[in-house]
Formats: C-alpha cells, sequence, structure tokens
C-alpha cells in the first residue's frame, strides 16, 4: 500500500540543519565545527528515524505538515511540488558528507541515507527514483576518483536519460572531492540497505534494487580500480566491496526460484569480479600482510565463492580459472596438512584472542581451521565438479593435492597404506564435522566420486603397482571409500542417533542430511560386506573377504554373488542377520571390527525407531517416507 508523505519536510529539515556545512571548501571541518556537525547530523538521523515509525504505523494520514521546501542554498524560496525534486535535494545534500575527511561524519551522513530509504520504502512511492539517485552518486564517486570528466554511460533508460540533465548536473558537483573512501561509504550504504530488505520481505523492492544496482556496477569501469588510492582507502573500499557482493549473491540466491533467476545480471557481473577481489583482497604485494586482515579477506572471498557456486551454473572455463585462483591465493591453507593443527588449536577456540597472542604470525602463520575447511570444500567443489563434466584435470587436481597431503603413500606396503588411507579419511572427517552447513554438502560431493574396483600388487615388495592410466582414480576411490566415510562418520557422532536426528529436523542441514542417509544407505546395502567388515585400522579389505566367505559357507546367508542384486534387502534385515551370524561364528580375532558394526547398527536402527515415532505423532518437519522405506 502506498502512504501519502511529503518529502518536502524532510527536504527543509536537511537543508535547514545542514546547510551552513555543505558550502565548506574541500569539506575541512576544524574540530569544533566537525562536533557541531556531528550534532546536526544526529539530530536528523534521529527525526528520520521518528518520521519513519510515525509512517509506519498510521498507512492513510499524511505525516509531513509543511507543503514546501524553502532552499537557503540559493536565498530564494523554492516550491517542490513533486516528490523527485525533494528526493534530489535530500540526497545531494547528504552525498557531500560521504567526501569528508572525517570518518565519523562520512558514518553518520550514510545512516541518514539509509534511514532515508527505509522511509522511502514504507512509504511504497518514489523507491526506484531513489535508489537510482544513489546509483547516479556511485557512478559519479567512481569516475572522479579516476579521474574521468565523462558521463555515466547510457543504459536505455529514459529516466536515466532525464536525469543525465538533472540529477547528474546536480550530484556532480557535490561529489567534486570524492575519494575511494566515498565509493566504499556508497558500498556501505547499500549493504546496509539490502539488510533492511531482507527483513521487509517485500519482492517488488528487493527486485527494483537488484535491477538498479546491477545496472550500475556494469557501468563502472572497475579495471582502473588497480592502481589507485592510499592503503588505507584500498583496505576500506575491498571491504565493503566484498561485503556487499556477499550480501546481494546471499539474497539474489535466497529469491531465486528457477534456473533463470539464478543467472541474474548481477551473479554474473559479480562473479567476473572475482578475480579482481582476490587481487585487491589478497595480494601480498597489494596490501594485505597483516596476518588478521588477511585471514578476515580470506574468508569473505571464500564466503563469496562458495556462495556463488551455489547459486550460478560454472562452466569448465570458470571451475579451471578458479582452480588457479584457489592454488594462487589459497596454498597455505590447501597445503595445511589435515590432522596436524597443532596443540594450540585444539587448547583455543577458533578466533580466540588468547590464540592470536601465542601464535608467531611471521614464523607459523596458522590459519583457523575454518578457514582450511571453507578453502579445502570451494577446491574439492571445483575439482569434481570438473569430473562430473569428464575433465580429467579434476581428478588430477585433487590427487595433486593427495599427493601433498599424503606424500609417497602408493608406494609403502599394502597394511602401511589402507592405515594411511584411514588415517587420512578421519582427519578429513574431523575438520568437517563440526561446521554442519558444509558437513553435508562435502560428504555429498565426495559420493559422486568414481570408484575403481581393481588393484594390483607387487607380490614381491607387497606395494601397489604404479599404473599411469588407473593409479589416480584408484588412490582418490580408496582414500574417500564412501562405506568408510559413513563408519568415521557416524563414529565422529559417538554413534549417537540423537545428533542423527536433529541434523534430520534441522532447517539448514535435513535436506542435505537426508540425501546423504538416503544415499549411504544404498551403497550399504551393494557393499554389506564391506560395511560388515570395517575396521578403523585399515585392515577392512581382509576382513571383508573373511566375512564374505562365512556369509556364503551359511546356507541361511545373505550373501550374494556378484552378479546377483543386493539392492532389495532392506538393511534392517541385514543388520539383524549380520547380528545373528556374528554371535554363531564368534569372530574372536576381530572383536573390533564386531563393535564398530554393531554400534553402527544400532545407531541406525535407534535412528529408525525416533524417525518413525515423531512421524506418527506429526512432530517430523517433512515426510520422511523415501528415507524411511530406504533405511526401514
Amino acid at each position: 500500500m502506498q502512504n501519502r508523505f511529503d518529502y518536502s519536510y524532510l527536504c527543509c529539515l536537511i537543508d535547514d540543519s545542514l546547510h551552513p556545512y555543505t558550502a565548506l571548501e574541500g569539506n575541512f571541518l576544524t574540530k569544533e565545527k566537525e562536533k557541531a556537525l556531528l550534532i546536526a547530523l544526529s539530530q536528523v538521523f534521529r527525526e528520520v528515524e521518528v518520521l519513519k515509525h510515525k509512517l509506519a504505523s498510521d498507512s492513510e494520514d499524511t505525516v509531513a505538515i509543511a507543503p514546501t521546501c524553502y532552499s537557503n542554498s540559493s536565498g530564494t524560496l523554492t516550491i517542490h511540488s513533486e516528490d523527485h525534486p525533494c528526493l534530489e535535494k535530500i540526497v545531494s545534500d547528504l552525498i557531500v558528507f560521504l567526501a569528508s575527511e572525517s570518518q565519523y561524519v562520512q558514518h553518520l551522513a550514510g545512516n541518514i541515507l539509509v534511514a532515508t530509504s527505509k522511509l522511502v520504502g514504507t512509504s511504497g512511492r518514489n523507491w526506484n527514483e531513489f535508489l537510482h539517485l544513489l546509483c547516479v552518486c556511485l557512478e559519479v564517486a567512481a569516475y572522479h576518483t579516476l579521474s574521468y570528466s565523462s558521463k555515466p554511460s547510457k543504459r536505455g533508460s529514459e529516466d536515466l536519460i532525464r536525469d543525465l540533465s538533472s540529477s547528474f548536473i546536480l550530484l556532480r558537483p557535490r561529489l567534486k572531492h570524492s575519494s575511494l573512501s566515498t565509493v566504499a561509504g556508497l558500498a556501505r550504504i547499500f549493504r546496509n540497505i539490502l539488510k533492511y530488505l531482507k527483513q521487509e520481505n517485500d519482492d517488488q523492492l528487493v527486485r527494483v534494487y537488484f535491477d538498479c544496482v546491477g545496472s550500475c556496477l556494469n557501468s563502472i569501469p572497475w579495471d582502473l580500480l588497480n592502481e589507485i588510492g592510499q592503503p588505507v582507502s584500498k583496505i576500506v573500499f575491498s571491504g565493503n566491496i566484498v561485503q556487499l557482493f556477499c550480501s546481494m549473491v546471499e539474497k539474489c540466491g535466497a529469491e531465486a526460484t528457477s534456473d533463470s533467476v539464478n543467472n541474474h545480471p548481477i551473479l554474473l557481473k559479480i562473479n567476473d569480479l572475482v578475480p579482481k577481489l582476490l587481487y585487491w583482497c589478497l595480494d601480498k604485494q597489494n596490501f594485505c600482510s597483516e596476518m588478521c586482515l588477511s585471514q578476515y579477506f580470506k574468508h569473505k572471498t571464500l564466503m563469496l565463492m562458495i556462495r556463488l557456486s551455489s547459486k550460478l551454473h560454472l562452466d569448465s572455463s570458470i571451475l579451471v580459472s578458479w582452480l588457479l585462483l584457489l592454488q594462487k591465493h589459497f596454498q597455505d591453507l590447501l597445503q595445511q596438512p589435515i590432522g596436524e593443527p597443532g596443540w594450540l588449536l585444539n587448547e583455543f577456540e577458533d578466533g580466540s584472542p588468547f590464540l592470536a597472542s601465542l601464535l608467531d604470525k611471521e614464523e607459523h602463520n596458522i590459519c583457523s581451521h575454518h578457514l582450511q575447511r571453507r578453502a579445502i570444500f570451494l577446491f574439492m567443489k571445483c575439482s569434481l565438479s570438473l569430473t562430473s563434466s569428464r575433465e580429467e584435470n579434476g581428478l588430477l587436481k585433487l590427487h595433486e593435492w593427495l599427493q601433498c597431503q599424503l606424500p609417497g603413500a602408493l608406494f609403502v606396503e599394502q597394511d602401511l597404506y589402507w592405515e594411511n588411507c584411514m588415517n587420512f579419511a578421519l582427519s578429513f572427517i574431523q575438520l568437517f564435522v563440526h561446521e554442519d552447513d558444509i558437513l553435508f554438502e562435502v560428504l555429498l560431493l565426495l559420493l559422486n566420486l568414481p570408484v575403481h574396483a581393481d588393484q594390483q600388487i607387487c607380490e614381491e615388495t607387497g606395494t601397489f603397482l604404479p599404473m599411469e592410466e588407473d593409479k589416480i582414480l584408484f588412490h582418490i576411490s580408496n582414500v574417500f571409500n564412501p562405506i568408510h566415510l559413513f563408519h568415521l562418520f557416524l563414529a565422529e557422532l559417538h554413534y549417537d542417533h540423537q545428533v542423527l536426528l536433529d541434523y534430520l529436523i534441522s532447517r539448514d542441514t535435513g535436506i542435505n542430511c537426508a540425501a546423504y542417509l538416503l544415499k549411504c544407505l544404498r551403497l550399504v546395502c551393494k557393499s554389506w560386506d564391506l560395511f560388515v567388515g570395517f575396521s578403523p585400522s585399515g585392515n577392512s579389505q581382509e576382513q571383508s573377504r573373511k566375512k564374505i566367505k562365512i556369509l556364503q559357507d551359511d546356507p541361511n546367508s545373505l550373501a550374494r554373488s556378484p552378479a546377483a542384486p543386493v539392492e532389495r534387502t532392506p538393511v534392517p534385515l541385514l543388520l539383524e542377520m549380520g547380528c545373528k551370524l556374528d554371535d554363531k561364528y564368534g569372530h574372536k580375532h576381530h572383536r573390533t571390527d564386531v563393535k564398530t558394526f554393531e554400534e553402527a547398527k544400532d545407531c541406525l536402527i535407534s535412528l529408525k525407531t525416533s524417525v518413525e515415532r515423531l512421524y506418527k505423532k506429526n512432530l517430523f518437519p517433512y515426510n520422511p517416507g523415501v528415507l524411511l522405506k530406504r533405511q526401514m
């Protein structure tokens, strides 16, 4: 609903309160004038907030009481009969303070513009016009920072053509002292406006926002922003830009309901800017040599790339380029050994000030588990996406990474090889198990790996024969064996079915957890002998063969020949029959394997009972029929 609101009152308020400070040459402020200006800006901000709350509570009556606006800048009375001229005047009076040398003045002026955006959004009118004015400011500031005198590029909009003769002419002089920090301030304003839109849940406002800002981003000459500004202003600019892009990708993805929306031009533009963002934020020769600052930018850029990878379809060329970027900017995280983080990281929580104070920044340069998880997750996602598109380069990159983590693993004795694979898989699970948002994503990714079933061993030395055409896939499929990972995953949860139940009913992890369990249960049915014969020590191959022989010797066993399908056998029946066979034959030499299998069995059966009970009471958040049918 549109509310009648006269912007002339706000226009007069801002002009009367701030006019003494808008004409200061070069925006130079003495201590006394800066203090007075901050007080005036604070008063204006509070008044805008009051107007917004009044407008939200009264949807019928006009809030403003003054129908005209007096412009003191020319010394004459000016009557604004339309909203757009008032909005132009409001923005032009406030935008000048974003070029101030005082960061406090910049911050308060930006807050007033964000509060004004809330007022405009609540009124239901002039949202497009207001956003367009801010976009013109961003373009003008960017072009002025680059010493450009040309006007913003034409975008085929009649409104823009009109603004080139009015808004542009009005706003350009106000930004004659703009700098890279001004561009950063405008990016912060757009991000805070987006925060407001997330709370409002108004699709129309969001759609206009992305259209306006997306068009603006396409007009900025990003290629020329590499070599400008002082280090401090570059840091502020890079931080605000990457924060804005992260928020935009998240919100744009939340609005996505089809492939066409997922390919929104603004996502494509941000994706094109990823290499530049990494250069601005992470290039050591640029400015980011401080450890804490470097880690922050790594966190934000990784978050941005992960969000983009889930919203866009990345073709092979982009995946290859991203792998190169990861190896260039996140090599320290990728090469850091998994499972050897050091005792300090076990003693203190990630981000603890005690941890930061104890580490020698230059000598150790130890990054948090949080960063390593995300770097490895994105690396594996790109590599496995290439593999699924039948690109050999994906498997090769993954194999090279494993060689760094497990050097010389293929050239050791067979028993030691399996032990190394199992230890690495356990460390891999431990790395991700405490971060729910990507835990099941990475587990699902690994289920898509092709499996190499054959192996050749040198009888004299007991080592694996290095077959060039097969060794890569052979090694990867052994390290990330899905049955082994499933067992290790359950073990890391201490076989607590309540944890699995929490994952299933969680809004954040429920879908991915159910998908992972469903696929793993299918694999368990197909590879029952491997599931029963699993050993944390890595000797499951021999145990699996013994288990197969025992099952085949029993006339009532569930064993099947390789040609006979096993998919139709329900998991609980397999579990129950496996228990009976364990009781019958004892397995005295493999007590650890029986214990592992028993704990996994009890966990899955308890989960089955809990899900069924909640579902019968209509307490389960969705229909678990498919999962129950497979599991039960």
